[in-house]
């Protein structure tokens, strides 16, 4: 795996460990604490190297060279490994080096973060603290981490707590499950996902979740799962980013492409695509699927006598009142000005009118308020259903369509049936 990095991007990784982003030891970034380590007043001063290897003692050079080939070519895992190191002033320094492969530029680098273990090497359980603390710079400190067995916690960052509204990691860790925090229909892929990785069918998984924080709120986590051995033993690290912010933007763009800015119903385009799904369905199922067309009566005249915003209230108004008149799965689009569309899938024609004559009724008795008092309004519609005669969409509104003319002819805020053998009205 990879983690794109520009050039001018800052790495935010804890101020006690150095980093330095390289290709074939030739410096690309160094912060200032890596070049500190190795006696420099400046990153600068690190950059102006023609290689790193001549901070690597002479006799652990072939094995970093070894290990950069490896790591670079697939060979060998990213890991933490132990070096002598030399500052510009000879001393020796005994390094603990978590390597990583990074894109740089668009081109593979390798990021190494550093740690001077010369005052500590003495003690085991030092090393095994750092060690421990560079599980969690894999894939970046910024990052949420979190490592599981069977969903319960082993160990998180600070930074997974906070974004599932923990004041610690502890508090994390204590509330003993992660599955509260992933909503319920993701539970199944949860334990599915963390079970392949665990096998070895999987080596990493994707996954975009919707979850919860401590207090209920949503938050959706783009999550990257790995299998790794924690205390001897087979578990699961995920590291999660909060996309919530991108996820309610994408969802805002993708409402906005497909529903009508006014009346917040589905827009032609939108309805047309469900429409011709419902359709296929219908037929080759061979199941009940109506369609009717729905204009609203002398609205010209109700822009023109009462002014746009009027007309406007009274698009809305019709939207809310059909809403409320029809089942869940009925489709309810906007197909131009005050014109709209209305599928009924598994209704045949004598439910469909049935629908229409209610909705109808219900529609003359709704009213907007004007200066001039209460306003109200009517629509006239057409229905067609399905039938061995009707091999397109196409055809089914515009027979529709035609019934609707046929309504208007007949008086407006009414409703009518086009017959199957019925052509034209």
């Amino acid at each position: 795996m990879t983690t794109a990095i520009s050039s001018n991007e800052k790495i935010f990784i804890d101020s006690h460990y150095g980093v330095v982003v390289h290709r074939d030891f030739k410096p690309l970034y160094a912060d200032d604490t890596y070049a500190a380590y190795y006696g420099y007043t400046s990153s600068e001063e690190v950059l102006a190297l023609p290689s790193l290897l001549q901070l690597i003692s002479q006799p652990e050079r072939t094995k970093a060279l070894a290990t950069y080939d490896g790591v670079m070519s697939g060979r060998l895992k990213p890991g933490v490994r132990s070096y002598k190191n030399i500052d510009n002033a000879g001393n020796e320094l005994i390094v603990l080096t978590v390597d990583h492969i990074v894109e740089w530029q668009g081109e593979p680098a390798m990021q190494i973060t550093i740690i001077d273990l010369s005052s500590q090497i003495e003690t085991q359980r030092q090393l095994q603290a750092s060690e421990e603390r560079y599980r969690e710079l894999i894939d970046g400190s910024i990052q949420g981490i979190v490592v599981h067995r069977n969903l319960t916690p082993l160990f998180c960052n600070r930074a997974y707590a906070l974004m599932h509204g923990f004041e610690n990691e502890q508090a994390m860790i204590e509330h003993g499950s992660i599955l509260p925090f992933i909503e319920q229909p993701f539970h199944q892929q949860a334990f599915e996902e963390s079970a392949a990785l665990i096998n070895g069918t999987a080596e990493t998984i994707k996954a975009e979740v919707k979850g919860f924080k401590a207090d209920g709120s949503t938050i959706w986590l783009s999550l990257l799962s790995r299998p790794v051995i924690w205390n001897g033993e087979q578990a699961v690290q995920v590291t999660a980013m909060d996309i919530t912010e991108q996820h309610v933007l994408r969802e805002k763009l993708e409402h906005q492409a497909n529903y009508d800015g006014l009346t917040n119903l589905l827009n032609r385009r939108a309805t047309s695509e469900i429409l011709a799904q419902q359709f296929e369905v219908a037929k080759v199922e061979k199941q009940a699927l109506s369609c009717v067309m729905i204009d609203l009566d002398n609205f010209k005249h109700i822009n023109d006598q009462y002014g746009h915003q009027v007309g406007d209230e009274i698009l809305c108004l019709f939207a809310k009142v059909s809403l409320q008149n029809l089942r869940e799965g009925d489709i309810l689009g906007r197909w131009g000005g005050e014109e709209f569309i209305l599928s009924l899938p598994g209704q045949d024609q004598l439910q469909a009118a049935a629908v229409a004559n209610r909705l109808c009724q219900a529609l003359s008795q709704a009213a907007v308020k004007t200066k001039y008092g209460e306003l109200f309004f009517s629509a006239s519609m057409g229905v067609a259903t399905v039938c061995p005669e009707i091999t397109s969409l196409d055809q089914l509104v515009s027979k529709a369509d035609r019934a609707l003319y046929q309504a208007k002819h007949n008086g407006k805020n009414c409703v009518s049936v086009l017959h199957d053998t019925e052509d034209e009205p």
